[in-house]
């Protein structure tokens, strides 16, 4: 199985277990910050939940680099993480899904899944949005979603942003659809709505060319 830079087997389509989530309290010794680790706690605070890989795209850093930022933070007792095995492209694996040290953890693996996904979206959209605002609801029915608050071309313009995976049906209300692969986004998003999907948001590129429009 590749990893989380391979294009067509990394997406989170369908969370199967999830373990308890890790957290250190801070001992209250010096903590070496860099600057890194204190710009990826905004990030965290703001998404609320972050693989390595999306935390590497928000801060324009290599997954290296974030990773060592996400151990600073758990360290110090600002971060926890928890595994996640899930259906990833074709195969059945585990990612580690970091979150803010206050937050509530998912509240199974599909939930978990659904976050991974919207944070691949909020770390691209956050580099090229103007006007950018991101908060992330999870007490629907439907699981996690995020709201997107952006300046369009026509002014203050907000998005609902789904995440369904393998098996869900998308939110009719949802603005931007995210499905594992194209090839589900092409089949399942609701005529007339946008989509798109954990296997080209994991890559390199504006985000404006990763959403398509389904045909009415």
């Amino acid at each position: 199985m590749k990893g989380e830079s391979g294009k067509q087997n990394v997406n989170y389509a369908r969370g199967i277990s999830i373990g308890a989530a890790q957290y250190k309290r801070g001992d209250g010794e010096s903590i070496d910050f860099t600057g890194r680790a204190f710009d990826l706690l905004a990030c965290l605070t703001e998404a609320q939940a972050l693989t390595t890989g999306a935390a590497a795209t928000a801060l324009s850093c290599s997954r290296q680099t974030a990773g060592t930022a996400f151990n600073s933070l758990w360290w110090a007792g600002m971060a926890r993480w928890v595994n996640v095995f899930a259906e990833i492209g074709q195969f059945k694996g585990q990612f580690r899904l970091w979150l803010p040290a206050d937050a509530r953890p998912p509240k199974d693996a599909q939930e978990a899944c659904r976050m991974a996904a919207l944070g691949l979206f909020y770390a691209l959209a956050k580099k090229e949005v103007p006007g950018f605002k991101w908060r992330v609801v999870r007490n629907g029915r439907g699981g996690a979603v995020a709201e997107m608050e952006f300046t369009g071309t026509s002014g203050a313009e907000k998005w609902v942003i789904d995440a369904p995976r393998r098996g869900e049906t998308p939110l009719p209300h949802a603005d931007v659809c995210i499905f594992p692969t194209l090839r589900e986004g092409e089949d399942l998003a609701p005529p007339g709505k946008m989509y798109t999907a954990d296997e080209v948001l994991i890559d390199p590129g504006e985000l404006r060319h990763k959403i398509f429009q389904k045909s009415t």
